[in-house]
């Protein structure tokens, strides 16, 4: 019994070392969505990830290439996916992954998705307008 434990406990932090633990399943689709918020003042659409948190862009990244990675993916999360992103007809744009240096990432119109690690709750929008690696800028992905 002491010995199966003692395994189990190996096990378990092997996977967190490998990376394991936390990254998409296989095969599972990360869906985004659209929900409401107060950006700058004004009411406007944004989009979420499946949790309701905001998703964001970074002005210096392009279109194959982040910008965030290393320690900044660690405030700045990059939206990964093991499979296709799907989205309510409501978003228009076009979702696809592109693989970066962060993983398969998820992007909107060409633009790489990313999660804010200072956004406590749905609704918040603390990173918008923070400046970002390479003189870029933080902003609400919108549809």
């Amino acid at each position: 019994m002491m010995m199966r434990h003692r395994w189990t406990l190996i096990l378990v932090a092997a996977f967190v070392f490998a990376g394991v633990v936390g990254q998409p399943a296989s095969g599972a689709d990360t869906t985004v969505n659209v929900a409401s918020a107060t950006v700058g003042g004004k009411t406007q659409q944004i989009l979420v990830d499946a949790k309701g948190m905001s998703l964001y862009t970074l002005s210096s990244d392009t279109a194959t290439s982040s910008a965030c990675t290393g320690g900044c993916a660690s405030a700045w999360p990059p939206l990964l996916s093991a499979g296709e992103p799907t989205a309510p007809a409501s978003a228009k744009g076009k979702l696809a992954l592109v693989k970066t240096a962060n993983g398969s990432q998820v992007s909107y119109n060409a633009h790489l998705l990313y999660r804010f690690s200072d956004d406590s709750k749905p609704g918040d929008v603390q990173g918008e307008g923070l400046k970002g690696p390479q003189n870029g800028m933080w902003h609400v992905a919108t549809p």
